[in-house]
């Protein structure tokens, strides 16, 4: 009899601890509801999930079985709850974004950053609580199969708060799009539809910029780079000589000292770069061409080389005279990506097509985690890093491993930098060669926070290197621009600007054009007042 008795008492409290859990992050959703929305959003949210109870209720016969039905709904809630309240704004268009261009190397390296992996270590402590506290709780009654009067009343007040959030028919969307079930739905029939269309390049529309013809023969290279935060290149001030080859020709570069990414995460700001959209106007469906379109219309020969994920190149419509992809997009979706010293070759080549003006682009992996497979074992000048895996930042604590791997990144890109100017270098006509990176990069050893993309961030995620190098015959062909760079380099430059830059740079003239977003030009006028892109939602990172 005691014994039964204490098993009851057992039950009771693992069936109040499973109802707190469970209840946890629907009420969290509901509270920012009520803070940032109407009371017809709280209604509809409220009525969508006292249904969803209901209907749950109704197919079990005990609480037990209740609460485990319940698992994969709760951790749809719970994945809605923690972007919503990280961001301020429901899962849309942008989160879907991200789903469908990170690959399963981007979703391991989130979790070895120590904000993922103490994400992930919360989340396995969260459910595996639960599920142990719905595993205690009583198998049989007092929960009954089918609708009981209460259930019906339930039903009811329900009913009655769908009508109220009728009444307002943007709020009921807002109210439905936070339930974890109907709000799933909608986000899997509208934005990620959407959004496979636009990544595949199926739905791509391309609308001529009406640029007008180029007739001089120049060469212009700009390299996209990854990851590369401002303060570990040496160049820029950092104590280990990471760039040793930028640093001693250092008086032929025009090099940026406040170039800042409009988002930390590349799905955002790779395109923004390449297209020059705003971020508080940015929408990858509303993308009609790019940079290399541009270049094509005023008659350049153009070439886009890449050693990173198409998706992004095919999100944006690229569509170059050569193409060049990784040696396996298997190896791409895998992360397993070649150095990025495997673009030489290919480079080789199209500066020996050198019959017309030329614009070549190359994308690199750069400095993306993870860090030692960046790099050939020559350029492994600090040491150590052996041993570094996934797991190598979950402790959250100081590694100087990642620190040396990630500056050993930084100094093959100054190398790979290095290789490209002295290829072009060698060529007689005007040539310039343009490096961005997409964004920055946090490092627990020196930011207390790692990796990019998250919610919250030190200014090393936005702070990137940018510069441009000019050989002399483009100096002499073009003083004006360069006197326009040298007084715009230590002014704030942007993504958005590049695109306008660039343009500047080939001397390419069409209707929409905006010298005052050109940093090539002396009417530039810097843009402090555009928010920038805080993972997927619009925020302040600060200049």
């Amino acid at each position: 009899m005691l014994a039964r008795s204490i098993a009851d008492h057992r039950g009771r409290i693992c069936l109040i601890l499973a109802l707190l859990l469970l209840c946890a992050p629907y009420a969290a959703l509901a509270l920012w509801l009520l803070r940032t929305g109407s009371l017809h959003s709280l209604a509809a949210y409220l009525a969508a999930v006292l249904i969803q109870m209901v209907l749950c209720a109704a197919l079990t016969r005990s609480w037990r079985g209740f609460l485990l039905l319940q698992v994969p709904i709760l951790i749809l809630c719970a994945a809605i709850a923690a972007y919503t309240l990280s961001f301020g704004i429901l899962p849309g268009r942008m989160v879907a974004y991200v789903l469908l261009t990170t690959n399963w190397e981007e979703v391991r390296g989130f979790f070895t950053i120590w904000q993922g992996a103490r994400l992930l270590i919360v989340a396995i402590a969260y459910f595996s609580l639960y599920f142990a506290a719905s595993w205690g709780a009583p198998r049989s009654a007092p929960l009954r199969a089918g609708f009981t009067p209460l259930r019906w009343i339930v039903l009811a007040c329900a009913v009655a708060l769908a009508a109220f959030g009728a009444l307002d028919g943007a709020a009921l969307i807002d109210g439905l799009a936070a339930s974890p079930v109907i709000g799933t739905g909608f986000f899997i029939a509208g934005p990620v539809i959407d959004v496979r269309r636009v990544t595949s390049g199926s739905g791509f529309v391309r609308v001529p910029y009406r640029a007008q013809p180029v007739a001089q023969r120049e060469l212009h290279i700009f390299v996209l780079g990854e990851s590369s935060r401002r303060d570990s290149w040496s160049v820029y001030g950092y104590a280990r000589p990471t760039t040793p080859y930028l640093s001693q020709h250092r008086d032929e570069l025009i090099l940026f000292t406040h170039a800042m990414a409009d988002a930390n995460t590349t799905v955002f700001a790779v395109p923004m770069l390449l297209t020059g959209m705003h971020p508080d106007v940015f929408d990858a469906a509303a993308v009609h061409g790019s940079i290399v379109d541009l270049a094509r219309e005023a008659g350049y020969r153009t070439a886009w080389l890449m050693n990173q994920d198409v998706g992004i190149s095919l999100m944006v419509g690229i569509k170059a005279d050569r193409m060049v992809y990784p040696p396996s997009l298997h190896s791409t979706a895998a992360g397993d990506l070649p150095f990025d010293g495997t673009l030489l070759k290919p480079l080789r080549d199209e500066l020996a097509r050198g019959d017309r003006p030329q614009f070549i682009g190359l994308h690199l992996i750069g400095s993306h985690w993870p860090y030692q497979m960046r790099y050939p074992p020559a350029f492994a000048s600090y040491a150590p890093t052996a041993g570094l895996s996934f797991l190598s930042a979950f402790t959250g604590m100081t590694d100087e491993r990642v620190v040396n791997a990630y500056d050993n990144s930084v100094s093959y890109t100054d190398w790979l930098l290095g290789q490209i100017i002295d290829m072009a270098r060698q060529l007689e006509v005007p040539a310039t060669l343009t490096f961005v990176s997409d964004h920055g990069e946090d490092i627990y050893a020196l930011d207390g926070r790692a990796g990019h993309g998250t919610a919250t961030f030190s200014r090393h995620q936005y702070e990137i290197p940018a510069f441009i190098w000019m050989n002399e015959a483009f100096r002499r062909a073009h003083p004006d621009k360069l006197a326009a760079l040298r007084q715009n380099s230590d002014r704030l430059v942007r993504s958005h600007n590049v695109f306008y830059a660039l343009a500047d740079l080939m001397g390419i003239a069409w209707p929409g054009s905006r010298p005052q977003e050109s940093f090539a030009s002396s009417q530039y006028a810097p843009d402090a007042s555009t928010p920038y892109y805080i993972g997927a939602a619009l925020g302040e990172a600060g200049h």
